[in-house]
């Protein structure tokens, strides 16, 4: 070892990895996988430890993944139990835990675990089996011993042999089905009761059955965490997209922290609705991005640092950590001009950190993602992209391009925190326990500000809103504020309701004057010290589809109804996304710029250019200032640049001169 390599590794501050969490201090990683396969013939034969240690050196990740076992199910380390690669030339995963322990890195392994093509092949039992019979080729069956004979066995002897600091599952909630299996339907009427196991979701007690199969996914989580913790307490589980928007659900498994790998095209998107999710769920988190596009036609494409950058810099707005994957060659060689761009990229991530790690909300907007509507509606058992998803991404979108602070929140968490946020948004959630809408009741008269939609509001809340409906209207049009109208794109219902004013009607036709109905298509009901504002139909799904300008000056119009006082918001273009986030004594005002040079399309997937947006306002209402105290400096990182306030009555404008691709505005509060 070299004296300059001694004393940059010196200089190093590695995380303690004895710690009951380390991954919480871990702000950036990096992840690589190879997924080996029956076919591979030079796994580890030019991984090198000094290679390894170069890169690590230049991009200074705070932990590392390394891959173990992918889908295929073939390890790429030489396993006593199930099935190592047959290209094992080098255990590249000792390699790897070598230098990273000479470095103080931790490194944790990718390990595909609902998965296992190669322990159904070798166990046809462990597969699930299909309705119709047939074997699953790729997916096991949890009723099956695949758990406690091979992945728990297999996981603990990586524990053993390589003493490695976590495990990042994948291949898991996104991997599961509903199984027929005699196991499985036998299990389930034990259960239930139930003698008649349904085979599709029209057949009765069908919620029954897929319910049935995410608790045994539940099971498998909670088996798989203790049993490493019973190894080694300080090697912490993930199972990757456990908890995030495709699993809402209240938290009952003690995973260590929370994860997912979103789209490796238009990423920033996915994760701009995953991180406020998870910013929520009161654990630690991460999200990964994909260092590269993925053509059908001509394979793997590094993307540009601006794109990387901007795709975490939405997730580090939320206060979350980031990480980014990246592919080895087969043979465990790294790429080396990948890591000059990985370097900058983490050097970007870095010079934000001390502003938004860890950082909390401060509440504004409030869009629900109820886990009752979610499982009542989704494709089982965890739904990826389904239309389930559509109204809460629509109605976080258009808030956000409003330049409004949004979170996302299931009914578990904002049913506890829901008379903190001044304005709620329910959208186009049909099904919700009795105990939330109670709650929602109960904000709205105390002087909460609420926004509900969707062509069933009378039917739940009928007496509440004091309407009744008289029939539906499957395309008609609202009314704009400058005479123009714009298609409502689904059925909105005919409405008569009592004691509201009504905001805009429904057309039958595309102009104002001439086609009004006598229905709302907007109604503002003032109850207790509250008010509701209903939508009578599926108006932030639409959006999410169809994202036209025309909606969102409807739903800015709108908004002046209700009491938005206590919100803070920009004045930049819609694709600046805000964040209204605090930390120790700092009001932080996360903005990132979510807009490209040039465009993107379905065939044009890359960004390479980030434009700066000149010369926005935030407005923040007085009632953000905790009581008695005062901005004493103000400045946008991580420049440094100062900031300029002017109290404008009721509210306080910070000018921001610019935003490159993700600035904050700091404001120290004493």
């Amino acid at each position: 070892m070299s004296i300059l390599t001694f004393i940059i590794i010196s200089c190093l501050v590695p995380i303690n990895t004895q710690t009951p969490n380390w991954h919480e201090n871990g702000f950036f990683g990096i992840h690589f996988d190879l997924h080996p396969n029956a076919k591979d013939t030079e796994l580890g034969k030019e991984t090198n430890p000094e290679q390894i240690r170069d890169f690590l050196l230049k991009v200074k990740p705070d932990f590392v993944q390394y891959d173990c076992k992918g889908h295929p199910g073939y390890t790429g380390y030489p396993t006593k139990i199930g099935s190592p690669s047959p290209g094992i030339v080098q255990d590249a995963l000792r390699i790897w835990r070598d230098v990273t322990k000479e470095l103080g890195i931790p490194l944790s392994i990718h390990y595909s675990g609902v998965w296992d093509s190669r322990a159904i092949e070798l166990n046809p039992d462990w597969g699930r089996k299909k309705s119709d019979g047939s074997i699953d080729p790729n997916n096991t069956c949890r009723t099956s011993d695949y758990d406690t004979q091979l992945m728990i066995p297999q996981l603990i002897e990586v524990i053993k042999e390589y003493d490695i600091d976590g495990i990042w599952v994948d291949g898991e909630n996104w991997a599961s089905f509903p199984c027929w299996c005699e196991r499985c339907r036998k299990k389930f009427t034990e259960s239930t009761g139930i003698q008649n196991v349904p085979t599709k979701r029209e057949d009765p007690f069908w919620e029954e059955w897929v319910a049935f199969h995410r608790n045994l996914f539940t099971e498998h989580v909670k088996r798989v965490v203790e049993e490493v913790h019973k190894v080694k307490p300080s090697c912490m589980v993930c199972s990757n997209w456990l908890y995030t928007m495709r699993q809402p659900e209240p938290i009952v498994v003690d995973v260590d922290y929370l994860s997912g790998d979103f789209s490796p095209s238009f990423g920033a998107k996915e994760a701009s609705f995953e991180a406020r999710f998870l910013a929520s769920r009161g654990k630690p988190w991460d999200l990964m991005a994909w260092s590269f596009l993925h053509s059908q036609t001509i394979g793997k494409i590094m993307k540009t640092v601006p794109h990387l950058c901007q795709e975490l810099s939405v997730v580090m707005a939320q206060g979350g950590s980031v990480f980014i994957y990246d592919n080895p060659k087969r043979s465990g060689r790294l790429v080396d001009w990948h890591t000059p761009l990985l370097s900058t990229v983490g050097e970007f991530c870095k010079a934000r950190k001390e502003w938004c790690f860890k950082s909390e909300t401060i509440p504004q907007v409030a869009v629900l993602h109820s886990e009752t509507t979610f499982y009542k509606e989704n494709d089982p058992l965890y739904g990826k992209h389904g239309i389930v998803l559509q109204p809460v991404e629509g109605a976080v979108s258009i808030l956000l391009e409003l330049g409004f602070s949004v979170d996302i929140l299931n009914e578990d968490t904002l049913i506890k925190v829901i008379d903190n946020y001044p304005l709620v948004v329910i959208p186009e959630r049909k099904h919700l326990t009795p105990n939330f809408v109670s709650k929602v009741k109960e904000y709205v008269n105390n002087g909460g500000n609420l926004i509900l939609s969707g062509n069933f509001l009378t039917s739940n809340y009928g007496d509440w809103l004091n309407g009744t409906s008289e029939k539906t209207m499957r395309r008609g049009w609202l009314p704009l504020p400058d005479g123009s109208s714009i298609t409502t794109g689904g059925e909105y219902e005919c409405v008569r309701t009592n004691q509201a004013k009504i905001i805009a009607f429904l057309l039958n036709g595309e102009e104002p004057d001439k086609d009004a109905t006598q229905y709302p298509a907007v109604s503002l009901h003032e109850i207790g010290k509250g008010k509701v504002l209903a939508i009578y139909g599926p108006f932030f799904r639409l959006y999410s589809t169809n994202p036209v300008p025309q909606y969102r000056t409807a739903l800015n119009h709108w908004l002046s109804e209700l009491d938005t006082t206590k919100l803070a918001r920009h004045t930049g273009p819609w694709y600046l996304e805000f964040a209204l986030r605090k930390k120790d004594n700092k009001l932080l005002l996360n903005l990132v710029n979510r807009g490209v040079s040039g465009y993107l399309s379905p065939e044009r997937h890359m960004v390479e250019d980030v434009p700066a947006i000149e010369n926005i306002a935030v407005y923040l209402p007085l009632t953000i200032l905790p009581a008695n105290k005062q901005i004493e400096k103000a400045y946008l990182a991580p420049d440094l640049l100062q900031l300029q306030i002017t109290n404008e009555g009721n509210r306080l404008k910070v000018s921001i001169p610019k935003v490159n691709i993700y600035d904050i505005g700091v404001l120290e509060v004493k």
